[in-house]
């Protein structure tokens, strides 16, 4: 899959020779944060045979905090935890992490500590990983990447050099799109919610013609009125009822702002309304029929 412009453009400005002991790198999940992570640890870590230590997370000079590594932790140490399923990096962990850095290291000039998901971070791990950031060892780099912006403790960005990714625009994506969909037209199909992250994602695996459908078939019951058999192959698509609640709400938005549809303005209004008020309201349902419900909002789509 072709890598992300914003991504090259991004790797382009940051001066290794400058480069801060600590980052924070910022932005929207899924638009390749961690292609930047991923090259820093590869500069940094660049003595011969590290590529596949790196991708195998064996380095002995890498510490990672990550899904992974964080339920490995917690078979370990806290097995209630893990059944709980909490993403919440805990401060044993960190002080695991900071114990590291201490350490001389073994196959590189440089050690790192990286952090994957920082907005799961404690408080008591903030406030714990706050002195290490204030007196970082010799060679060790801690590289903090995070899906949501400003979330941690002000100190430590003031600790810390911050790479920032904007929110990817409609028409950047667009572009990308073309280079990477066999039909240039199908960038259209591509919901405003979704992360170029994704959409690789479905492109690789095949699932992006389900979504293609799907827009299809959506787009004959607005403009061609309802039919039970495309009801049916909405329903039958192999698509989560979650992802096609979602991708009908945004088709049904995007119709409504390109005023390009012949329906009353305000009956698309109330159907989005409708649509997202029962969204809103999922987490209270005990069980659900999900072949009643979207036949249910189907079958009111307005005319």
């Amino acid at each position: 899959m072709k890598n992300f412009p914003w991504i090259d453009e991004k790797i382009s400005s940051i001066d290794l020779s400058s480069l801060s002991h600590a980052l924070i790198i910022e932005g929207q999940e899924g638009v390749g944060k961690n292609k930047v992570c991923q090259y820093l640890i590869n500069c940094l870590l660049n003595e011969k045979n590290s590529n596949n230590l790196i991708k195998n997370n064996s380095h002995p000079d890498l510490f990672c905090i990550n899904n992974e590594t964080l339920i490995s932790y917690f078979q370990r140490e806290d097995k209630n935890k893990l059944k709980n399923n909490t993403k919440k990096i805990p401060v044993a962990f960190i002080r695991e992490a900071i114990d590291f850095t201490m350490l001389k290291s073994g196959l590189s000039k440089n050690k790192i500590l990286f952090i994957d998901g920082a907005e799961n971070l404690t408080i008591s791990s903030q406030n714990a990983l706050l002195k290490t950031l204030e007196e970082p060892p010799q060679n060790t780099y801690i590289i903090i990447q995070s899906n949501r912006f400003k979330c941690l403790n002000q100190t430590i960005y003031s600790r810390c050099q911050l790479i920032h990714f904007n929110n990817i625009l409609q028409d950047d994506l667009y572009s990308w799109a073309e280079d990477v969909l066999q039909n240039k037209n199908d960038k259209f199909v591509i919901p405003s919610y979704m992360t170029p992250k994704k959409v690789s994602q479905l492109i690789e695996d095949g699932s992006f013609e389900n979504l293609r459908l799907l827009s299809n078939y959506l787009d004959s019951l607005f403009n061609k009125g309802i039919d039970g058999k495309v009801i049916n192959d909405i329903i039958d698509l192999n698509i989560e009822f979650n992802e096609k609640l979602n991708y009908i709400i945004d088709f049904t938005l995007s119709i409504s702002k390109k005023g390009s549809s012949n329906i009353h303005p305000v009956r698309l209004s109330d159907f989005i309304e409708e649509l997202s008020n029962f969204r809103e309201n999922l987490f209270k349902i005990n069980s659900l029929n999900q072949r009643y419900v979207l036949n249910h909002f189907l079958l009111k789509i307005p005319s």
